[in-house]
């Protein structure tokens, strides 16, 4: 997935920049949050995304590579049986900012 926040472009990578681009992707996060959610069949084949995603931090890892923590919730009802699971997934997903403010995530896509 690809995103262009042009108030990131020209940033020179490094950690200096982490807060910037965390409130920059916040900012974008409703274009985002679907995409960011991952494949949740390890908690059940029945397990949704309920919303309330929030950007944790934004870690500068090497080059203009960096790493987005976020957390988000997931539901399970079983209306058959007037059951509900809940719970909070954390995860995170590492990205490129590319020096036009392309931002690239590369996501892990489970086939």
């Amino acid at each position: 997935m690809k995103i262009i926040i042009t108030e990131l472009a020209g940033l020179t990578p490094g950690e200096e920049h982490n807060e910037t681009i965390l409130a920059r992707l916040s900012e974008r996060l409703p274009e985002l949050e679907h995409d960011l959610v991952q494949d949740l069949s390890h908690i059940s084949h029945f397990a949704n995304y309920m919303g309330g995603m929030a950007l944790d931090a934004v870690i500068y890892q090497k080059d203009n590579l960096y790493r987005l923590d976020y957390h988000y919730q997931w539901e399970i009802n079983w209306s058959c049986a007037d059951q509900m699971e809940q719970g909070v997934m954390n995860d995170k997903v590492r990205f490129t900012l590319a020096e036009d403010g392309e931002v690239h995530f590369k996501l892990l896509k489970l086939d």
